[in-house]
């Protein structure tokens, strides 16, 4: 591929055409990275932490069926039996909120159980155990 040519890649549903890492982030995010860093130091002068701490503090004072009426405004028998699959494999509370989080933006149709249980198991067999390889293991998978 000449440099020329846009290089293209896809994200979810929709396709990034972004040469640059800038151009690919505003494309994603609808705004620069010099706007992102921007509005997080306006996010901690009034917060007083990073959205980083705030999410791992979210994450970390919540069980999963509280953490998601926060994040969807509700549960549903489904939803909790889900939970108690993930909590039966073995999985703590702030990496059962990671794994959802993490399935809620990547499958947009919702939690499909047997997928969701799947993939505990997967992150048990990689010994994701703790919020803090969950969310670097989230992070990784979304740059690929």
């Amino acid at each position: 591929m000449t440099k020329d040519k846009k290089q293209s890649k896809k994200r979810g549903s929709k396709v990034i055409y972004g040469t640059t890492p800038e151009e690919r982030f505003n494309e994603v995010h609808g705004m620069t990275i010099v706007e992102w860093q921007a509005k997080e130091e306006m996010f901690k002068a009034k917060t007083g932490m990073s959205s980083d701490e705030w999410y791992r503090q979210q994450v970390n004072s919540s069980t999963p069926i509280d953490y998601l009426i926060k994040s969807n405004g509700g549960v549903s028998q489904d939803d909790i039996e889900l939970v108690r699959d993930l909590q039966e494999l073995g999985l703590n509370d702030s990496v059962i909120n990671v794994l959802l989080d993490y399935v809620k933006i990547v499958n947009r149709i919702g939690f499909i159980h047997p997928l969701v249980r799947e993939m505990g198991e997967c992150w048990l067999k990689k010994n994701i155990v703790t919020m803090e390889s969950a969310i670097a293991f989230v992070r990784e998978e979304w740059d690929k």
